[in-house]
């Protein structure tokens, strides 16, 4: 655990998004670990920083590191009504914006049909198996 403390710790001082996403990114795996990156976001200064591009130009580099973006990973990870409540748990309901409430819904709506489609495949292997009995 401490070393994927440090591990957060590091890419919060990075602000790079990128860092939790694929196959080699470092996800929290526990509801302690989302709470420890939830802390640390929030606590981190939130002076944004510009990244010259190899062209030359400036840009605001990789997705930063924020409640937002972070919220919206957990929401992603483990739904969006178990990330609503970890986020008031920690008080963080207040830096969301429209666009984290959007995507829970179209998360939900995904759960959703997701549960009835696994339904409907379930019952329909059912009556295949139980015909084959007959």
């Amino acid at each position: 655990m401490e070393r994927r403390r440090e591990a957060f710790t590091n890419i919060v001082c990075l602000n790079d998004m990128s860092l939790m996403e694929g196959d080699n990114g470092w996800i929290p795996e526990t509801l302690e670990e989302w709470k420890l990156l939830l802390h640390l976001v929030q606590n981190k200064s939130t002076k944004p920083f510009l990244h010259k591009s190899p062209n030359g130009n400036f840009s605001d580099g990789p997705s930063p590191v924020n409640v937002e973006n972070v919220a919206l990973l957990l929401a992603k990870a483990v739904g969006p009504d178990r990330a609503w409540s970890l986020l008031q748990e920690c008080g963080l309901t207040l830096e969301l914006s429209e666009r984290f409430t959007r995507t829970c819904d179209i998360l939900r709506i995904a759960e959703k049909r997701q549960r009835a489609l696994i339904q409907s495949m379930l019952e329909k292997c059912d009556r295949f198996l139980w015909s084959q009995q007959t």
